[in-house]
């Protein structure tokens, strides 16, 4: 990352400024690309790539800027493995360009868009709205031409670069294009005997001899090769990838050194990424089986949330995801950021810095030109609302009490619902078992087993304070700390006992608003049944 005058840290202070204004003064179009390989499943880790672009678009649109941004799903790769997601019946399409291979479930045209299609709804969903290629289809249409036939023209140059990049010394036999054999509709068994423009001539390990047209589909070019070929011919001046190809003998540098020597090109702008890692399992994989899909992550947390953990992370960091109790952490620390960004929450360190990455996280910007801060209802909150209740009537009727809120809007209720049908997701999915339970509609005598003159005390006193408090969640909080005070004893077990009558489990939500969440009259009658039973 370039060093920046002083006068942008005290504007704006966000890493994607940063790589705009690298952009800018670099001059020429400003063409930004991303790519994946729809083989798998794609992840919480690919969806890093692809928000990363985004927020330099965005970044360079913000300073009048007019860039491209492009999404290339890398269609024509080869199926490498039966992957553990896969039947073994995938086995005899090993080697097969994935835009060729039939899907899974028999809903789309093929493989690679069987995987493709979820992660392009989701990119929407995130506010992103790249131009989308798929390599097979640029193959098909000869976009690579040009490229292939001076790669194979400069095949000697192109040999040098990678020995000496990689280390790995090359087959006498490497040519700088796979040809697909026409029979067996692999890349890996061909051999390249001649060329004679446009025509690749080949041998196949399956006994096929044909000849491969490079002004088409029928042959493609090793990675390190393709992607600067794709440089080339689409002039991009800007990607985002991960530290995988940035490292020494990496595909960056093999691919910088053949777009300046072969293709004549100018190398793009890199940013560099590091791996959002999953909780306890490490980075994500899609070829392992070690993911939390994009799409999965869209029903747990709203997307602008999604965003917000990318952008509040420099590149060169990893990114520690935990779908567990992490979720509820990330939504308060967004929320905390949304409060600063409006003003509510005043004196914090590095506010711009903040003010920027809540920002430049929104997927509908319309918020950011609001007279205040919406109303939002904390995902914690929801989280036990819906598990007292799952209709979205009932918890806006229970918020109304408890948040004293007397008018809802339009926005304010799609704002809720959107948490709502997220905190049901998560508790569904991922959410740790100490944090779900179910509200118990009668009382039972086990909830009061073992209970003696000291829980009787307690039950006395509750009674008593809770009798007359003001039901809101605070005052609640503080009504049976004073229980605690009053009897010298540790506020765990006056907490605990309200848990087991309630939930009939010895933790439960945060008390007071959790309380405030059900009618008094309920909470008291549960109370004297227990008193009752006591004694």
């Amino acid at each position: 990352m370039d060093i920046i005058n002083k006068e942008y840290w005290v504007e704006k202070m966000h890493w994607a400024d940063v790589e705009a204004l690298n952009l800018i003064k670099r001059g020429g179009p400003i063409r930004i690309a991303t790519g994946i390989t729809p083989s798998g499943h794609i992840h919480v880790g690919n969806m890093r790539e692809i928000i990363t672009g985004d927020a330099v678009y965005r970044a360079l649109l913000d300073r009048g800027e007019k860039p491209q941004f492009i999404y290339m799903a890398d269609s024509f790769d080869p199926l490498r493995k039966v992957y553990p997601f896969l039947d073994a019946s995938y086995e005899k399409y090993i080697g097969h360009p994935i835009s060729e291979i039939p899907c899974p479930c028999g809903a789309h045209v093929s493989y690679a868009e069987h995987f493709q299609e979820p992660f392009l709804q989701s990119v929407l969903e995130l506010g992103i709205k790249p131009e989308v290629k798929y390599v097979h289809q640029m193959y098909k249409d000869g976009l690579f031409y040009e490229g292939i036939k001076k790669l194979i023209e400069g095949k000697d140059i192109a040999r040098e670069i990678l020995e000496r990049v990689t280390g790995r010394q090359l087959k006498r036999s490497w040519f700088p294009y796979l040809p697909k054999c026409s029979a067996c509709n692999t890349f890996a068994n061909t051999t390249v005997d001649s060329f004679e423009d446009p025509y690749v001539a080949y041998t196949c390990s399956c006994g096929n001899n044909g000849k491969a047209d490079i002004r088409t589909d029928e042959g493609k070019l090793p990675w390190r090769l393709e992607w600067p070929a794709r440089w080339s011919f689409l002039g991009i001046s800007c990607e985002p990838f991960g530290k995988d190809h940035a490292a020494a003998g990496g595909s960056y540098e093999s691919a910088s050194e053949i777009m300046e020597k072969i293709l004549g090109g100018k190398t793009p702008h890199p940013v560099i990424y590091e791996w959002i890692q999953l909780k306890g399992k490490g980075a994500m994989s899609s070829s392992t089986g070690v993911v939390i899909t994009g799409v999965d992550m869209l029903n747990m947390t709203p997307a602008e949330v999604l965003r917000f953990m990318v952008m509040r992370v420099d590149p060169p960091k990893h990114i520690d995801f935990d779908p567990g109790f992490g979720i509820l952490n990330l939504v308060d620390e967004y929320d905390r950021y949304e409060e600063i960004f409006f003003g509510v929450r005043e004196g914090e360190k590095s506010a711009a810095e903040k003010k920027r990455i809540f920002e430049i996280s929104q997927v509908d910007t319309r918020l950011l030109e609001g007279p205040g801060a919406p109303r939002r209802i904390s995902y914690r909150h929801l989280v036990s609302l819906v598990q007292i209740d799952p209709s979205l009537d009932e918890v806006l009727k229970r918020l109304k009490r408890t948040e004293n809120i007397e008018e809802l809007t339009e926005d304010d209720i799609a704002r809720i619902e959107k948490r709502l049908n997220c905190a049901r997701f998560w508790l569904d999915n991922f959410a740790p078992d100490s944090v779900r339970f179910s509200l118990q509609e009668h009382f039972k005598p086990s909830m009061i087993e073992g209970f003696g003159d000291l829980e009787f005390k307690i039950l006395k006193e509750l009674e008593k304070g809770l009798s007359s408090v003001p039901w809101k969640g605070s005052e609640i909080h503080q009504a049976c700390y004073d229980v605690k005070e009053r009897l010298n004893i540790s506020p765990k077990k006056v907490f605990s006992l309200l848990y087991r009558l309630l939930l009939d489990q010895n933790r439960g939500p945060r008390l007071g608003f959790f309380l405030s969440s059900l009618d008094r009259k309920d909470v008291l009658k549960r109370l004297r049944e227990a008193i009752t039973a006591v004694h």
